[in-house]
């Protein structure tokens, strides 16, 4: 039983049971509704299960949910766990019902996040950029909002399937500042509106388009990069300042006469 429980504990077993289940699952695809793939998946959820049940044994219930990403493998766990009813139901009477517990089953994959090497750093970086930038995305978010609407104000008219409410024209400027495709909208504007919708549309949208898709999404992304990679500097600085105040302390020691 200790072997067994050692082996279940064991991160690069079970870091390649994820990925096998991974390839079940993208197999299965092509099988949709196979009896074989329904229970591989089933049998490496059980897998899991049988896993978490031995970490628990080993450290105890409170040991295993003190760690962060314990907590997380077990509730992509049970989210995934009732797809293991899918070989149990009718797929006829019950289509809708197994395409959602298939769906299910595809969280289990996320747990390889935490074999991702220095995760925890990241995502550390990650807080502290958000942290950082959360006035820049404000500003970010007022700016997109204030030309929705004025957009929803000029266009609804002309371009109801770009621009017909709020929501839409929202959807429609931030995908402008996405830059795909953006010219799509000005020319289907001068395609419903005539001449001159199209020149003061494409004046329009281009102007919109390099104030939030060149300049306003650039600026968001170096900021966010830019605290992201702050605490790294922070690091290297640190050593740096070590590394200088260790070479001046050993040429005050060969040089006890000279001053700092």
């Amino acid at each position: 039983m200790e072997k067994l429980i050692s082996v279940l504990c064991n991160e690069r077993f079970i870091l390649v049971a994820i990925m096998l289940n991974t390839v079940v699952m993208f197999l299965g695809g092509f099988w949709q509704g196979e009896l074989w793939s329904e229970l591989a998946d089933a049998s490496f959820t059980m897998l899991f299960l049988f896993e978490a049940a031995a970490k628990v044994s080993r450290n105890g219930w409170r040991a295993y949910w003190r760690n962060g990403w314990n907590r997380f493998d077990f509730v992509v766990l049970m989210i995934a766990l009732p797809s293991l009813a899918t070989p149990f139901i009718d797929q006829v009477e019950a289509g809708n019902t197994i395409l959602s517990l298939r769906a299910l089953r595809l969280f289990k994959s996320f747990r390889v996040l935490h074999f991702v090497p220095n995760i925890g750093k990241l995502l550390n970086g990650i807080k502290m950029a958000c942290r950082a930038s959360v006035l820049v995305f404000v500003a970010f978010v007022v700016f997109l909002a204030v030309f929705s609407i004025l957009s929803f104000s000029i266009f609804a008219g002309v371009a109801p399937e770009f621009f017909g409410n709020p929501g839409l024209s929202l959807y429609s400027v931030f995908r402008l500042f996405t830059v795909e495709g953006w010219y799509e909208i000005p020319d289907a504007i001068a395609t419903n509106g005539g001449a001159l919708w199209g020149v003061f549309a494409r004046v329009y949208f281009s102007l919109l388009m390099f104030m939030g898709g060149i300049i306003g999404m650039s600026l968001v992304n170096s900021i966010f990069v830019d605290a992201m990679a702050g605490d790294n500097n922070d690091e290297v600085l640190s050593r740096l300042k070590g590394i200088e105040d260790q070479i001046r302390r050993l040429t005050k020691e060969r040089n006890p006469g000279e001053d700092d």
